[in-house]
């Protein structure tokens, strides 16, 4: 006997047939699409960073030439003093609990490009490493951060009058009380010295299939600090992020976003190595010598 079709629906088996093709279909497509939401949010967070390039232009222009200070671009010393002395906190944990009120502020505060989504995400789940949340005093708690980028410690900071300080035995604490930065036109390849990039709320001891010490630091001043110390091998330096265009699994062998003092952006791969990001945060060849600290 014939069996008789159903002219007004599917069979289970043709039901079944579909439900597989679509199966299929999205187990090819889900991370194609995951890429290209990826690199979506990588294109946001390079757009918001892009801002910061004019305004350091802006704020050099009225400030005979100078950089903003390394510590003060995005809040003033004296914010941080007074909030890490109310909280009981270290100045390293502050810098998500507070209104901005640095020096650049004023260059940036109209714009909402202060913080990257997938920064945000990694904040929200996973906290800032080896700072506790200013509500809770609890390690690693997760909390929503208000900013996710950091300036180039060396463009911020006039090693030179450091070096000449030291050698007339004057107190160095005159760099942060004159709080004391560096001319962007002694920036000898504009394009290659980075002003302002993204960091990491993690450190980074091994990178997978290499043995060489990445970071040892985390977001915690938003400076960015490259060089380690020749003359301490276990000193420690800063890192780029290497959150983006990876699942995060991954989240530590990723890329960065970085704005150059020419304006222009770049993505990098995170790198390994203490010295890693050393060739873009030099403003001039043998910068990394006057490393005296």
């Amino acid at each position: 006997m014939e069996m008789k079709r159903n002219k007004n629906g599917f069979t289970l088996i043709e039901l079944l047939v579909v439900i597989a093709i679509i199966a299929m279909l999205l187990g090819i497509l889900m991370p194609s699409l995951n890429r290209a939401k990826m690199a979506a949010q990588t294109l946001v967070c390079s757009a918001n960073l892009k801002n910061y390039g004019p305004a350091l232009q802006s704020y050099a222009t009225d400030n005979k030439d100078k950089a903003p200070f390394m510590v003060s671009w995005l809040y003033s010393q004296k914010t941080i003093a007074d909030a890490s002395a109310s909280l009981g906190l270290s100045k390293g944990c502050m810098w998500h609990y507070d209104q901005p009120d640095g020096s650049l502020w004023p260059y940036l505060a109209a714009n909402n490009v202060h913080l990257c989504s997938v920064f945000k995400r990694n904040a929200n789940r996973l906290g800032k490493e080896g700072c506790p949340n200013a509500a809770t005093h609890s390690a690693r708690t997760p909390f929503i951060p208000t900013y996710s980028y950091s300036m180039n410690w060396f463009l911020g900071f006039d090693w030179s009058y450091l070096m000449e300080l030291d050698r007339q035995k004057l107190d160095a604490s005159e760099m942060y009380t004159r709080e004391i930065s560096m001319k962007l036109s002694r920036v000898r390849n504009q394009a290659k010295c980075f002003s302002f990039s993204e960091e990491n709320l993690w450190a980074i001891l091994n990178r997978k299939d290499d043995h060489q010490v990445y970071s040892w630091n985390v977001l915690n001043d938003n400076a960015l600090w490259l060089n380690a110390n020749k003359d301490k091998p276990d000193d420690a330096t800063d890192n780029m992020a290497t959150y983006h265009n990876v699942n995060d699994s991954q989240r530590d062998e990723g890329k960065t976003n970085v704005v150059f003092v020419d304006g222009h952006i770049e993505t990098l791969r995170g790198l390994a190595g203490r010295d890693a990001y050393l060739q873009y945060g030099r403003p001039y060849p043998g910068h990394e010598n006057m490393n005296v600290w």
